[in-house]
């Protein structure tokens, strides 16, 4: 996401990071320069801010050659006034996040005691905190078929937005890929998004970025579509946000604004029934062996599948063993050649058997 980070400096280190608004940085040393980046504070939450000079900035002088003089504004104006903050003399500098703090930018005054040379903006650039926590929505599920499949179609929104104001997301959603194949992200911002789907970890990463923020309408960030897999039954799956990263700066914005964010989470419901039995079901015949072979696709939350066949008038359980995994079954060799059979092929789902469902959809089979 948009991170400002001077033009001569590197990155901030793997050895500083945020968490929670706390900031634990490591000590100077480094051979690079890099200050803490903008921060998302919780109000009551102490952060921190930290320069480091590397060798290019020192050039040949000794870092206890340098003074420090940290500053804050509150303005959000481009003529920013500037207010020295007494005592505040470190390469460090901590302070406690209040609501009047909010979106309060700080800078770094650093001078060469040997030389009087001094610099601030040329070195580091402005940092900004702030306390805005968004909040994510993941709305009504619904059913969407097109050419190229079956999806479930999921509303995205965010709350607690400043002014309704994005410039970057990062979202990763998890999903259950026995249920669904592929995900994709249909955006609404104008954001220009990339995705990257890991089904086989069941992960779906996207990111939006863009030089200048958008305004986002009601939160609405956009759609995700899971696509179903032949005969799932998405009821009851569980969706989740896990990973955000959200921010807003360019424009009339000044600094880069760090949104915090928290886990979300939901469960899929399209309004449509969840099904209980197995459809599509499917016959292949061994003439060699007089045998007949039924698969069908899966049902969601299936405990085990069961067999009965239709004989003397009443149905007759063959087995109640297949196990959740196994949407197949097939009969012993050598039934007899053509014996016809009615057969019903039921699921466990939650505790209970669907035999009504299983009896309205057997199929009738003739021995080859």
């Amino acid at each position: 996401m948009a991170v400002m980070v001077p033009a001569a400096a590197a990155v901030v280190p793997a050895t500083t990071a945020v968490n929670s608004g706390a900031i634990v940085a490591s000590a100077q040393g480094e051979g690079y320069s890099w200050m803490t980046g903008d921060q998302y504070v919780p109000v009551g939450k102490q952060f921190t801010f930290e320069v480091n000079l590397g060798q290019t900035y020192l050039n040949g002088y000794q870092r206890s050659d340098f003074t420090y003089q940290w500053y804050y504004s509150d303005d959000q104006s481009d003529n920013m006034n500037w207010t020295k903050i007494n005592g505040a003399t470190n390469y460090t500098y901590t302070d406690t996040m209040t609501k009047d703090k909010n979106l309060r930018h700080f800078k770094v005054e650093v001078k060469n005691t040997k030389t009087g040379e001094v610099h601030d903006f040329d070195w580091f650039g402005m940092r900004t905190v702030n306390c805005y926590a968004v909040t994510t929505k993941l709305g009504a599920a619904s059913i969407v078929k097109e050419s190229s499949g079956t999806y479930v179609k999921i509303p995205v929104t965010l709350s607690g937005l400043y002014n309704n104001l994005l410039t970057g997301y990062h979202f990763e959603f998890q999903y259950d890929n026995s249920i669904f194949a592929s995900a994709e992200f249909d955006d609404n911002t104008r954001l220009s998004p990339m995705g990257n789907d890991m089904n086989d970890k069941g992960r779906y990463i996207v990111t939006g970025a863009d030089v200048s923020p958008k305004t986002v309408a009601n939160g609405y960030v956009g759609d995700l579509y899971l696509e179903l897999k032949n005969g799932a039954n998405p009821n009851g799956s569980k969706i989740s946000v896990v990973d955000q990263d959200l921010t807003v700066s360019g424009g009339s914005i000044k600094g880069v604004i760090n949104y915090g964010s928290t886990d979300t989470a939901a469960t899929i419901s399209t309004g449509t029934s969840a099904v209980t039995y197995p459809t599509n079901i499917q016959v292949q015949y061994s003439e060699q062996y007089h045998q007949v072979r039924f698969t069908w696709d899966k049902v969601a939350n299936a405990q085990n599948y069961g067999i009965a066949v239709y004989l003397a008038g009443k149905w007759r359980i063959q087995t109640q063993g297949i196990s959740a995994s196994t949407t197949s079954y097939t009969t012993p060799k050598n039934l007899t050649p053509k014996m016809t059979y009615k057969v019903a092929i039921a699921a466990k789902v939650n505790g209970t058997w669907d035999v009504a469902n299983a009896i309205k959809n057997a199929v009738t089979i003739t021995v080859k």
